[in-house]
C-alpha cells in the first residue's frame, strides 16, 4: 500500500510538471551609465531621477545603476505603491526605487499597483490600431506585492 500511494504521488507530480512547464529565464543583467554619462545628471537631492535614453525612460541612481521602466504619456513610468514596471524580453515585471528587481518580468501585461493590488494578464497580445493600441486575449488576474494571484 505504502509502495502505491509512493508511485500515484511520484505520477501525479510527473504529470503535472509535464503539463505546466517552468521557462528558463536569463538573468537580469544589471547595466549601470560610465562616470561620463553620470556626470551630466542633476539629481536635486533625489536618489533617482527618470532619464530618456534614445526613446527609452529609464530610472538612474546615484551611482550610476539604471533601470528601463515603461512609458506612460510620453513619461517614465511613476511609481505606484512603492513599485514601477519594467519591460525585459517582451514581460513586464517590477521594481522598486533602489532599481530592484521586486517581481520578475513575467507577465504580457501589467498596471501599476493600487492598494497593494496589481492587475496583470498572461497570454495578452498587444494591437496596434493607428495611433493607439489594445490589449486581445489573454487571462486577466490580480496579484500581490508579492506575485501571489489573490482573485
Amino acid at each position: 500500500m505504502k509502495y502505491l500511494l509512493t508511485t500515484i504521488t511520484l505520477l501525479s507530480f510527473i504529470a503535472c510538471s509535464k503539463s505546466t512547464p517552468i521557462p528558463k529565464k536569463e538573468p537580469i543583467k544589471t547595466t549601470y551609465l560610465s562616470a561620463q554619462e553620470l556626470q551630466l545628471l542633476n539629481f536635486n537631492e533625489q536618489d533617482i531621477v527618470p532619464v530618456k535614453i534614445q526613446n527609452h525612460f529609464y530610472y538612474i541612481r546615484k551611482d550610476g545603476k539604471k533601470m528601463l521602466t515603461l512609458t506612460y504619456d510620453g513619461e517614465a513610468d511613476e511609481f505606484s505603491d512603492g513599485l514601477a514596471r519594467t519591460k525585459v524580453n517582451g514581460k513586464i515585471g517590477f521594481f522598486n526605487s533602489n532599481l530592484d528587481i521586486i517581481l520578475k518580468p513575467i507577465y504580457d501585461f501589467a498596471f501599476p499597483f493600487h492598494n497593494g493590488i496589481a492587475e496583470i494578464c498572461m497570454g495578452c497580445k498587444e494591437k496596434n490600431d493607428g495611433e493607439t493600441s489594445i490589449l486581445s486575449g489573454g487571462k486577466w488576474k490580480k496579484i500581490n506585492r508579492n506575485g501571489l494571484v489573490i482573485e
